[in-house]
């Protein structure tokens, strides 16, 4: 074996001064040496199967053999400069082929420039679960077609090594315009253009050179690192090298200091999921941005190994180097906490976060490798051993951890936002993953009431607890709950800390499942003063949780998520949660709606508890009292999930003794409604749901695109809500149980805008007179001992003069009905047609007025003989109404009915002719007629 040894320093001189044609080829060699060096690391880390992936690798792409895999066609692109099969990639290609031979083709055409692996596949860091990203460099100019047919190709082959157990990932590459920032890869480490120059420091120091052309960044010396441009221009117009021997992507001339900032986000975002992988990462871009814009690269770092002739002797492993100018950075600053932190997310990279990432040789060799790495940094003597139990971590570590390095993501963002603020102007161009990638950290990181933590650690916890108690605790600002370690009671919890704290236990219970504690074999142990919860309800309600969850949260949204506005996609509703006693629920009634049940008007619902999932992979929880709690929660989920919205966006489950299935459907069947009538068209604008809730009845309605609702505590109050003027036309939709012994409900089923309907029901020689009005507005009034026929033309007389004053916008319309009910409760009706009023109608009683600074001044007008205020003051009806008895027989004392009503808005408390309706009339009508009629 040939021992590593130092090897002569070579300079190449700056424009002007000497450079040495050798020295260059010198450079190239030493490059392609090192490169050779990580080539056989992979190899040996990878499974005899999956060697001749690298092996065959650049022959793939050389040439176009139909046995061999990515075979697509024989005018496919194939041809890489500089690359000349050796044994083992013939040998590789006969295993697979076995008529396969090579001839060398002489041509002066290669589509493809050169191929390189990229990444941790060269470092130290590799594992087996880690994937291969390789930049497949092509020539500028070949056609949209012939790039179509090497992207096919490149896919088959990735399928190939997918067989093998490789994860490959092609990058198909055009340099010239990698170099104008147009075609930078995106990968899963990386966020595209916005990290285009540290893209290109990641490649120059991770990339493995496999085949063609070298880069020519292997040629530029250390110190014309800040003139890479005009160098190389230099090189080639003084034919120091030849241009076709070099691919070009580029230096680090002018990096903008934004590339730091879109960087440091993407890092932090990643690092929501992946924390360990990621913060060394973001502690590197930490150290470059504290040094710009004089950032001291790492790949320079082997670049000038290369050219001082040290390469060989020192360990150049890319995941090193970033370690050790993490360490660096760190111990300069005095930064004992985040510096423990990177060093055990160094060690978590090299030795695996479980041992089956590796074998036990493996393992062996970089547990060697770990120790040596300690001695030399001066680590504390127990470090190593304090990682190494680390994939025994239980959930009271996890959390402790999580604290940590929530603590340093915050740190990070809030560092990178300083940074931008000094160096990035505010206009810059894309900057829409930047702001994309804010909002889903902030969207992670906030934190607020009821809203669940999801554990960063979550999937570090091997050690499974067996047993976990949920206590009750009594708080200083109110009760709560609490999940501790074994097994724990209220009556010895302080003696105990909690792994987690929360206000309700919906949120206790959320939380074990989002951050994977809860399993079926889990023993809970629950202690509760105001709850009463068996193991069976317990554990079947944290299975529902889990199955909601499984079904229908993402962890991790895709970025584009954020740029729409959060809304809420599904919701779980657990109702009666601990709530098993079932005393007083067990009574038998025909009255038998859950939310009002009985006599006694018992509404079932005792408490709602609810999980919501947002499309921006947020958990909230909720909880709520009774039948406002519920209502609370419809009318929130119509409000703010995201449209179209159906049934299926939410979820119920209840555990209550033998009422569970029965609230269940109707708290279903009532969502159903509120669905059907406030989130879809329709051609009323502002339709009303009425329902019964306990001894109280609920209104539901539309205003400005919000969902709400208000209660009336009684009937009384329930009529003069239907008895209200409407701004607009508003339906009525009665839940089956109310106003049920009335036609109320059959009246509102007609119920159109622009039409006046009279419904009139005799009962007992009483005659009941129901109008609903153009906009639906109810007006009723009972009639005691009244001959019906005459009633009616009253009214119709008085309905017709308001419209022949053509009163409203609109024209009006008028339709009469008879409503009956059988022998069974049923109500019906039938139109019928009044015949029109006798010209020689005995009474005519107008009511007039005009305003006046003074007030309203009112005219009585009877049989046209006229009454006014200005003659008889505030008696002025008592006037008419003494002058109406003269025509009764015996002064018989029987209703007096007006026929027209001509008065000013203010008579009806409004200010806008658009206001006015025919229910104000209506109801100044009777208010005129109980002053007459007494």
């Amino acid at each position: 074996m040939i021992r590593p040894h130092q090897e002569r320093p070579i300079y190449l001189g700056s424009p002007g001064e000497e450079i040495s044609i050798q020295d260059l080829q010198t450079i190239k060699h030493r490059f392609k040496s090192l490169n050779q060096l990580r080539q056989q690391r992979v190899q040996d880390f990878l499974q005899p199967r999956q060697q001749a992936f690298l092996d065959l690798l650049p022959l793939l792409f050389h040439c176009n053999f139909p046995m061999l895999p990515g075979f697509i066609s024989s005018s496919t692109p194939a041809g890489i400069p500089e690359y000349h099969p050796g044994v083992q990639a013939i040998n590789a290609a006969k295993q697979l082929a076995k008529n396969f031979s090579y001839t060398r083709v002489a041509s002066h055409v290669y589509p493809i420039e050169g191929i390189f692996l990229m990444g941790s596949v060269g470092s130290i860091a590799f594992s087996k679960t880690s994937d291969m990203d390789i930049w497949l460099c092509h020539q500028s100019n070949l056609s949209s077609d012939a790039i179509e047919e090497l992207q096919k190709k490149a896919t088959a082959i990735e399928n190939w090594a997918a067989s093998l157990a490789l994860e490959v990932h092609f990058f198909l590459m055009d340099s010239r315009q990698f170099v104008l920032g147009q075609n930078t890869p995106i990968s899963s480490e990386s966020s595209g253009q916005t990290q285009h120059y540290l893209l290109l420091e990641e490649f120059y120091r991770t990339a493995i050179y496999i085949a063609g052309k070298s880069p020519a960044w292997w040629v530029v010396p250390p110190h014309e690192e800040g003139n890479y441009t005009r160098y190389i221009k230099h090189l080639i117009d003084n034919l120091f090298i030849p241009e076709h021997e070099l691919i070009d992507f580029g230096g680090f001339d002018a990096v903008p200091a934004e590339e730091f900032t879109s960087a440091t986000l993407w890092h932090l975002y990643k690092a929501l999921h992946s924390p360990h992988k990621s913060l060394l990462k973001l502690l590197l871009m930490e150290c470059y941005a504290s040094e710009y814009p004089q950032t001291e690269w790492l790949c320079q770092d082997i670049k000038k190994a290369v050219y001082q002739g040290g390469y060989m002797m020192v360990d150049l492993d890319p995941y090193l180097l970033i370690y050790q100018k993490v360490e660096k950075y760190l111990q300069n600053a005095h930064s004992h906490g985040r510096l423990a932190l990177a060093r055990q997310c160094f060690y978590l990279k090299v030795m695996g976060a479980s041992d089956n990432t590796m074998d036990s040789q493996t393992r062996g060799v970089r547990e060697k490798y770990m120790q040596s790495i300690a001695k030399i940094w001066n680590w504390p003597i127990s470090a190593i051993d304090n990682l190494k139990y680390q994939r025994l971590w239980n959930i009271k570590k996890a959390t402790a951890e999580h604290a940590v390095i929530v603590q340093q993501l915050t740190h990070c963002y809030r560092m990178i936002m300083g940074f931008a603020k000094d160096h990035v102007a505010q206009n810059q161009e894309n900057t829409d993953d930047l702001k994309l990638i804010g909002r889903k950290l902030h969207s992670f990181l906030e934190k607020r009431p009821g809203k669940i933590e999801i554990i960063t650690t979550r999937s570090e916890v091997h050690s499974k607890e067996n047993i976990l108690s949920i206590v009750e605790n009594h708080l200083p600002g109110g009760d709560g709950w609490g999940v501790y370690l074994g097994n724990v009671l209220m009556a010895n919890a302080t003696d105990f800390e909690p792994i987690q704290k929360c206000r309700f236990l919906i949120e206790i219970l959320c939380w074990l499942v989002v951050n994977r504690l809860y399993y079926k074999q889990l023993q809970l142990q629950f202690s509760s003063h105001s709850l009463k919860m068996p193991n069976e309800e317990l554990h079947s309600t944290l299975a529902q949780i889990n199955l909601f969850l499984t079904q229908n949260f993402n962890y991790d949204p895709p970025l584009e998520t954020y740029r729409i506005l959060k809304a809420q996609l599904n919701s779980l509703v657990i109702i009666n949660m601990g709530m098993s006693d079932d005393d007083g629920l067990c009574v038998m009634s025909e009255r038998s709606d859950a939310l009002s049940y009985g006599m006694s008007r018992q509404c079932f619902v005792q408490s709602v508890d609810r999980i919501s999932l947002s499309s921006w992979g947020e958990i909230t929880t909720s909880q709520g009292e009774g039948i406002e709690g519920l209502f609370n929660c419809f009318t929130d989920i119509i409000n703010n999930t995201k449209k179209p919205l159906s049934s299926s966006c939410l979820k119920f489950v209840c555990h209550t003794p033998a009422r569970a299935k029965e609230i269940i459907l109707r708290v279903e069947a009532v969502f159903d409604v509120l669905i059907k009538l406030f989130t879809k068209p329709h051609h009323n604008r502002s339709p009303r749901y009425i329902l019964p809730g306990g001894t109280s009845f609920y209104v539901f309605q539309m205003s400005n695109k919000t969902l709400s609702y208000k209660e009336l505590a009684t009937k009384k109050m329930l009529l003069s809500e239907l008895a209200s003027p409407r701004e607009w036309f508003s339906a009525v939709h009665f839940d089956q149980v109310v106003l049920e012994n009335t036609p109320i409900q059959l009246i509102y089923s007609l119920n159109r805008p622009q039409v006046i309907q009279l419904f009139y029901y005799e009962n007992k020689g009483d005659t009941g007179v129901y109008i609903v009005d153009e906009k639906g507005s109810l007006y009723t009034q009972q009639h005691s001992k009244t001959n019906s026929n005459h009633l009616l033309k009253q009214y119709s007389i008085f309905l017709e003069s308001l419209l022949r004053r053509n009163l409203f916008e609109t024209f009006l319309a008028i339709e009469y009905y008879e409503v009956k009910k059988n022998s069974t409760g049923v109500f019906s009706y039938s139109p019928v047609q009044l015949r029109a009023a006798s010209s020689c109608q005995q009474l005519s009683l107008r009511i007039t007025g005009e305003d006046t600074h003074n007030g309203i001044i009112y005219s009585v007008y009877c049989n046209e003989k006229e009454f006014s205020s200005l003659d008889y003051g505030n008696q002025v009806f008592y006037a008419a109404y003494q002058y109406i008895l003269q025509f009764r027989n015996g002064k018989i004392n029987y209703p007096i009915h007006i026929t027209d009503i001509d008065l000013p808005l203010s008579a009806f408390r409004i200010d806008r002719p658009e206001k006015l309706q025919v229910i104000h009339y209506l109801n100044y009508k009777q208010k005129i007629e109980d002053k007459f009629n007494i």
